[in-house]
């Protein structure tokens, strides 16, 4: 994961970006809460599934990802997202 992908994760902590694992495994998800400190720097997510009219809704239960097993985030067009910076 590049910098700037962990960055973009701060910034939609509660709101919802497309994730790429290294697996090449793509989804939209919510991200919960980032942990980028050792020993184990990770993300919470939970999957979203996005419904016809654009919506999003929740697949199930959350997940936990490894930072090095997700090899992009990107923010999607239409969702506001915070300005706030990593750590705040």
């Amino acid at each position: 994961m590049t910098a700037a992908d962990l960055s973009l994760l701060h910034q939609a902590t509660g709101g919802i970006v497309a994730v790429e694992l290294n697996s090449g495994e793509q989804f939209f998800a919510e991200v919960v809460i980032v942990v980028d400190e050792p020993p184990t720097p990770d993300v919470f997510l939970l999957r979203m599934n996005r419904e016809a009219d654009g919506a999003f809704s929740a697949m199930g239960g959350g997940e936990s990802h490894l930072l090095a097993d997700i090899s992009r985030v990107a923010l999607l067009p239409g969702i506001e997202y915070s300005e706030r910076s990593p750590g705040l």
